[in-house]
């Protein structure tokens, strides 16, 4: 027996949208709480310093440290930590060498918004 089928539906950014507008635009936008002014990369709803909601946002340089690398069956990928954020988020780790430690925030021109790391003195 063969079945096809197909979904359409829209998925909201809800209260990521600053988060997904800056990764379409190669800026690293993060929460941010004004109790304690940490920044968390990737963004959460709230500050786990503070416990209290985050209620802002703050771009980030893009700049990142690369804390783990992976090759896979999709490609390279790596856990980072940007600049002046708490958290660690997973990226692709396109065109950096094996040996590279730092990589810059990437805009995607095609497809959905992504995390991609690119050298940093690649302008």
């Amino acid at each position: 027996m063969k079945l096809a089928f197909s979904l359409d539906y829209t998925l909201g950014e809800g209260w990521m949208l600053p988060w997904v507008e800056g990764m379409r635009h190669g800026k690293a936008v993060a929460s941010a709480c004004s109790q304690c002014n940490k920044a968390q990369f990737p963004p959460t709803r709230l500050c786990p310093n503070c416990r209290i909601p985050s209620d802002g946002w703050t771009e980030l340089s893009g700049g990142a440290a690369i804390l783990f690398r992976t090759t896979g069956s999709d490609g390279d990928f790596a856990l980072a930590r940007f600049d002046g954020s708490e958290g660690a988020v997973v990226v692709r780790a396109e065109r950096l060498s094996d040996t590279a430690t730092r990589g810059h925030l990437n805009a995607i021109a095609e497809g959905p918004p992504s995390l991609c790391l690119r050298p940093e003195d690649q302008e």
